[in-house]
């Protein structure tokens, strides 16, 4: 399993960005501005489990971007599980390396979380 999520730029950093501004520091501001994207591709992760996305900061201290507009961040965030009939109620630390890939022409960003194998079913 492997979430993908897309959006656009907004026209100022298009035009920052054309106007020769740094690429990594238009872009990690552009990610927080739309984290609200970054949480739903988290959420397409952990759903299954009716886990909540807590408390979500990107790392861009460290963020990568190569002159194809392609790069990583790290999300960290508190994934928290809450079921009052199975008794359950807990948080923890999470993280993720999440990969984009801007389309500078179109203005659009596509996000892409790691990838998890799925599970077989298991045999009766």
């Amino acid at each position: 399993m492997q979430e993908t999520t897309k959006f656009a730029m907004s026209p100022q950093a298009m035009e920052a960005i054309e106007n020769g501004a740094d690429r990594k520091v238009i872009l990690a501001q552009t990610l927080e501005n739309e984290i609200k994207h970054v949480e739903d591709l988290l959420m397409g992760y952990h759903f299954r489990e009716r886990g909540s996305v807590d408390h979500l900061e990107l790392d861009t201290t460290n963020m990568t971007v190569d002159e194809q507009g392609k790069g990583s961040f790290t999300a960290r965030y508190i994934l928290g599980m809450y079921n009052a009939c199975a008794d359950l109620d807990l948080s923890d630390k999470a993280k993720m390396e999440i990969d984009f890939e801007v389309d500078f022409e179109n203005g659009m960003i596509t996000l892409t979380g790691e990838f998890f194998p799925e599970r077989e079913p298991d045999d009766i």
